[in-house]
């Protein structure tokens, strides 16, 4: 997990600096499952310490304020979206290469199981009870992808510049793999083996891959034009 760690200091508190990462580390992992169950306005930061097994000085120390511990849950839960997009948008990729290599980076967080699943929460949390976070997050992880995405269809079809049809194409694909993220507690009650089999993830980023050259084949046929070399 990327993450800008601070500079040990002879006064951090509760541990020596050596032990400073596990510290960080539990702090973000008890503030997910905190925001995740109870939003950012009822989590105080007194219970991500204790759920921690830190002080309340960690928290200030690593992070700053409780704005900064919840912005880091987004930030660095899973890595940065740059090295995923720069891989997909490779253009030595065939679109079957590049759409395994999108679907694999998309999905490999889903691993994580409970993990992921207080992601999503969190991220619904925010949208239901926002912070401004969320505005945020767009610009950061959502918009960046989402363009490169667009870019790569336009060139396997293409076409000179995007257009509603192939933003669509685009959020349609997109969607493919967002809707295992917010399903995933709908998958695990009714087919939890989709999840929890140990080559569930990479099950899924087989069958997507395959239903997106679907549809950009069937959007290749609504425009007239010749499919794309897959």
């Amino acid at each position: 997990m990327p993450a800008h760690s601070p500079s040990p200091a002879p006064d951090a508190p509760d541990a020596p600096a050596a032990e400073a990462p596990p510290a960080r580390e539990r702090l973000l992992h008890a503030a997910l499952q905190l925001f995740a169950e109870h939003g950012y306005a009822k989590t105080s930061i007194r219970a991500i310490a204790q759920a921690a097994q830190a002080n309340v000085a960690a928290v200030s120390y690593y992070f700053g304020d409780k704005a900064t511990l919840y912005a880091a849950l987004f930030s660095e839960s899973f890595g940065d979206v740059q090295p995923l997009v720069d891989a997909f948008s490779s253009e030595r990729l065939s679109l079957r290469e590049a759409m395994a290599c999108y679907f694999g980076g998309m999905l490999e967080p889903l691993q994580h199981g409970e993990r992921a699943r207080q992601f999503i929460r969190l991220h619904i949390r925010e949208m239901l009870e926002p912070t401004g976070q969320w505005e945020r997050e767009v610009q950061a992880s959502v918009r960046v992808p989402h363009e490169a995405l667009v870019r790569l269809l336009a060139r396997h079809l293409n076409l000179a510049a995007s257009d509603d049809g192939l933003e669509r194409l685009a959020f349609s694909i997109s969607g493919l793999a967002m809707q295992i993220w917010c399903q995933q507690d709908v998958l695990i009650a009714l087919r939890p083996q989709l999840l929890d089999a140990p080559d569930a993830v990479q099950a899924w980023v087989h069958r997507l891959t395959a239903y997106a050259l679907a549809l950009v084949a069937a959007e290749a046929a609504l425009r007239g034009v010749a499919p794309p070399s897959m």
